[in-house]
């Protein structure tokens, strides 16, 4: 175990009930010794990034706070997708469930099992657009603010969908407003972009 670090997941579907299984996939990370989940953005419906002849993907991005080790957490992370019948038959292809640590505290990973920062991080608008909705002023390793690289994203694919209920149940948070909105008009409103 190690001091409680804030936690960054990148969470993706495109196969079965994507919801349900982003909505367990919360529940289960929640679950985990050691783990909270403090916060999770709105679902989002994204293209896919490769091949193009599969199903949009549905993703959120949850905020955790952790004492458990970072490739500790990952392995957990594995025996989700797991539980989920995760495959991996092509790169960057179809899955019930995708579970990725973007970010771990300020700590810097690059190893054989864990990257972090996620390396493609701010080419994700997928990753990008939901992070900001639950840190708005969120800050990279580098210092760069992350709300900065939102002009340079293909945007207009990612579309705001609703929020999980798991959070809003357990906290009593308001929810879902039911809007559909494109990263691009978020972007300039909320940061004049």
């Amino acid at each position: 175990m190690t001091e409680s670090k804030k936690v960054y997941i990148g969470m993706g579907s495109n196969l079965g009930d994507s919801r349900r299984h982003l909505l367990e996939a919360l529940k289960e990370i929640d679950a985990i010794p050691g783990v909270r989940v403090t916060a999770c953005s709105s679902l989002y419906s994204t293209k896919p990034v490769g091949p193009q002849d599969q199903n949009y993907f549905i993703n959120a991005v949850a905020e955790l706070e952790t004492t458990v080790e970072a490739h500790t957490l990952l392995r957990e992370m594995f025996k989700i997708e797991n539980r989920h019948h995760r495959v991996r038959v092509r790169h960057w292809g179809e899955r019930t469930l995708d579970l990725d640590v973007l970010y771990y505290g300020t700590e810097t990973f690059c190893d054989d099992e864990l990257k972090v920062p996620h390396p493609e991080i701010f080419n994700r608008a997928f990753v990008v657009f939901p992070l900001l909705e639950i840190n708005p002023e969120f800050t990279h390793t580098d210092g760069k603010k992350l709300r900065d690289v939102l002009p340079s994203l293909p945007a207009d694919d990612v579309r705001a969908m609703r929020r999980l209920s798991y959070l809003e149940n357990r906290s009593g948070r308001a929810g879902d407003s039911g809007k559909w909105l494109t990263l691009r008009a978020w972007s300039k409103y909320r940061y004049g972009l």
